[in-house]
């Protein structure tokens, strides 16, 4: 009895190892087939940790270049258009000034009307110019409500908000995609300072605003400058706030008109009489340019008054060419910042890849050794196996 448990023993001893090498075999032939050095999570648990973890991160990394695509086509799109938009204003600013020249007859002077006319025309379709997905680009985060509108007396409404459209494009960084058309042109620095001018002037007068600023940020008042004859050879000057008098003095080009923080600079060729109104403004609207211009044209050429405020209206022509070449430096910025957060998540992506490899990968000539070492004693067992399955005391007997 104890022979034959012996035997059986020695049996399923050698058909157990003979079955381990056989799924060594196996095992290795699957890995050189499929190239990779695990085939399940239980040849490797904690590497298989880490794989999930770096798949993980490939992802993250593929959505976020993916949205670096997407917010680079907005941009360069966005760059375009504010190009179009500063083009418009510097052809309107020449057009303007050609408007001012005294020898153009009053013809003449409609036909630059009506170039101003279709600039301004032009340039509200590009405000409110549409992406490929039919989305306004500057609305801010209203891309389905078309941001700008003119009404029949030739003033232009915005109808979208100041926000601008973001998007993540790493664990730390979102990216602006638009800018607001209402900052883009509706709120561009006064090119005067902290008033608007009204003129007042006498035939012949050449008298233009330089500057007017005011360090009373509260002050809503409006002022009027009125320049007098003294009889010296020199003008003098009467200053009014809110319709009453406050200060009036010899006046000194060198230093301008000075009271309780307001500073007042004049430049040109001041006539007996001439008057400046100054009204409270820190910005303008472009579109109000375009619509002053178009009504100015109307004017006489003789007209001083008329031709003080065409140039202003140069002036703020010129300062929102500046504003906008601002906003399209700072569109310029933002695509080199995709492309330099575009390369480190290539950078780290590479670096992932070399991390999976390591742990996935098969090096094969360590495997093809292991695989030939099986393989040999596979047949060992087999060997042995065959053997020991034909063992019995009969052989003896």
């Amino acid at each position: 009895m104890l022979n034959r448990i012996s035997s059986f023993h020695n049996y399923q001893s050698v058909q157990n190892d003979f079955r381990r090498q056989e799924n060594k075999v196996f095992h290795n032939q699957a890995q050189l087939a499929s190239g990779k050095k695990l085939l399940s999570p239980s040849d490797d648990p904690l590497a298989t940790h880490y794989l999930q973890n770096i798949s993980q991160q490939s992802e993250q990394l593929k959505q976020y270049l993916d949205a670096i695509v997407l917010v680079r086509n907005r941009l360069e799109h966005h760059e375009v258009v504010i190009a179009n938009t500063e083009e418009f204003t510097d052809e309107a600013k020449r057009t303007v000034m050609e408007m001012i020249n005294g020898a153009l007859s009053p013809e003449d002077r409609q036909a630059k009307a009506r170039e101003i006319e279709e600039l301004a025309s032009n340039f509200l379709n590009l405000a409110n110019t549409q992406d490929e997905s039919g989305n306004y680009t500057l609305a801010g985060t209203k891309p389905k409500n078309q941001p700008f509108f003119r009404d029949n007396d030739g003033t232009v409404t915005y109808s979208g908000d100041d926000y601008q459209r973001k998007m993540r494009i790493s664990n730390s960084l979102e990216m602006a995609m638009n800018d607001p058309g209402s900052k883009l042109f509706m709120e561009i620095e006064n090119p005067f300072g902290d008033f608007e001018p009204q003129y007042e002037l006498q035939d012949g007068s050449h008298l233009l605003l330089d500057k007017a600023v005011n360090s009373n940020f509260g002050d809503t008042s409006v002022y009027k400058v009125t320049f007098v004859d003294m009889n010296t050879g020199k003008f003098g000057y009467q200053l009014e706030k809110d319709g009453s008098v406050v200060k009036a003095d010899e006046f000194d080009p060198g230093k301008g008109i000075d009271y309780e923080g307001v500073n007042i600079r004049v430049r040109g060729q001041i006539t007996k009489g001439d008057a400046i109104s100054l009204e409270p403004r820190s910005t303008f609207s472009v579109f109000d340019s375009f619509k002053d211009a178009m009504e100015l044209s109307k004017s006489s050429v003789s007209d001083t008054s008329a031709t003080a405020k065409l140039h202003q209206v140069t002036e703020e022509f010129h300062a929102a060419f500046i504003h906008l070449n601002k906003a399209r430096t700072d569109t310029g910025a933002r695509l080199n910042t995709l492309d330099i957060q575009e390369q480190q998540h290539e950078d780290f992506n590479l670096t992932l890849a070399k991390s999976r490899s390591k742990f996935e990968d098969l090096d094969y000539s360590k495997a093809v050794i292991e695989f030939n070492e099986n393989s040999r004693a596979l047949q060992a067992s087999q060997q042995a196996f065959g053997k020991t399955k034909d063992l019995t005391l009969f052989n003896y007997i």
